[in-house]
């Protein structure tokens, strides 16, 4: 992060971090009330999730799969940001992972949208089959 970096990174940012500590009471303030999350795949939680509270539940059941994130990269304007990052599933039977491209809408320095673009089709699937393979 730079002193110039557009402000719609820094909120992402801010947001990644609150998930990363598991503090989805803040990650909830960076997120619009009506906040849409558009998730991939061919998994019982693909589809639209629909509004903060919706956002908040699916991340409450991501993090007990063992879900993790890092960023490689975060680039924003003044309307959208694109993440560039690694997420993946690390429990004591199951450590996999992809790159994923996450684009997002803003909206008075809150997250409208979020379209999520990963590498691996399948790995990204086995994420939501977490408590199916192996522990």
């Amino acid at each position: 992060m730079s002193a110039s970096e557009h402000p719609n990174a820094t909120i992402y940012r801010r947001t990644a971090s609150a998930l990363r500590a598991g503090d989805l009471a803040t990650l909830a303030t960076f997120l619009d009330p009506d906040v849409i999350w558009h998730i991939p795949g061919d998994h019982p939680m693909a589809g639209d999730v629909i509004g903060r509270e919706a956002v908040i539940a699916f991340l409450g059941v991501l993090k007990g799969y063992g879900f993790w994130l890092t960023e490689h990269d975060v680039l924003a304007n003044d309307a959208h940001v694109c993440a560039l990052s690694q997420m993946g599933i690390r429990r004591p039977t199951v450590d996999i992972e992809t790159r994923v491209v996450s684009i997002f809408h803003y909206r008075d320095g809150r997250q409208a949208e979020r379209w999520f673009f990963p590498d691996d089709t399948a790995i990204w699937d086995r994420f939501f089959h977490a408590g199916d393979i192996g522990d």
